[in-house]
């Protein structure tokens, strides 16, 4: 890891003042396919877990490689290195990439699924992501533009729930101030082959009956391109990346 990642280190500067402490070295446990309740891990830590899944683009070499491969492995090198540098989140272990129907996304958190809008689930898939997040799961959905990758996404998670929306979360809403204060409005959106300025990105959340946000989708956004390129600092683009980034999985392991 470079020591020269600037942005990384800026990261530091401006967190919320109520830091959630005690907490964040707290990673939360999903059950295992047995039902043993929800408990705070304490025997392994925070692990970033990448979704693989077969894109239709085939390896898709003139796009980067597959959709779900995109940013691969330095955004997730990278992310570890700002919560290794700005939190007291415990990571352990190299970042992994995992299948919807491997048993052991159980054991983790937090979920990352790249491009969306190529992404298409088996019948097994469905079963595995809804009972993922109804036992206190959490996905990141990032990477994607234009309407035709939405409606993409949106299809497949109503396979996994027929009776839920996606709602806009709103600028005021607690993910934004949870660690960092963020700005959602004004942060720019990183998404290649989209002409969007820096109020088209959106972000777009299914909760579930307790209130819970169990889904997150960066529409127009790539935070995974500002984590690997943490060097272009458009904007501060690559920071406010950062801090999103360490803002959802504060939440996804708070709540």
């Amino acid at each position: 890891m470079r020591d020269e990642m600037t942005d990384v280190k800026k990261i530091g500067g401006t967190p919320s003042p109520w830091r959630l402490l005690g907490v964040m070295g707290l990673v939360v446990l999903l059950p295992a396919l047995a039902p043993p309740p929800m408990r705070a891990q304490s025997d392994h830590g925070f692990r970033f877990i990448r979704i693989r899944y077969e894109d239709p683009r085939g390896n898709a070499r003139r796009f980067g490689g597959p959709g779900w491969s995109h940013d691969y492995p330095t955004a997730e090198q990278n992310f570890y290195e700002a919560l290794n540098r700005t939190t007291q989140i415990h990571v352990e272990g190299p970042p992994l990439i995992l299948s919807l129907d491997d048993p052991r996304i159980f054991e983790y958190p937090v979920l990352y699924l790249s491009e969306p809008g190529f992404w298409t689930m088996a019948d097994q898939d469905v079963e595995n992501l809804r009972r993922y997040l109804d036992r206190g799961g959490f996905i990141l959905f990032d990477d994607f533009r234009n309407q035709h990758e939405w409606i993409q996404l949106y299809e497949q998670m109503k396979r996994v729930y027929p009776d839920r929306e996606f709602r806009e979360i709103a600028p005021d809403h607690p993910i934004w101030n949870l660690y960092y204060d963020i700005d959602p409005v004004e942060a720019p959106s990183l998404v290649s082959g989209c002409f969007c300025s820096k109020y088209d990105d959106q972000y777009m959340a299914l909760f579930d009956d307790h209130g819970r946000m169990v889904a997150l989708a960066g529409y127009n956004q790539d935070i995974g391109d500002g984590w690997e390129w943490p060097d272009r600092n458009f904007e501060e683009a690559s920071t406010i990346s950062f801090q999103m980034g360490i803002n959802f999985v504060m939440y996804a392991l708070t709540h």
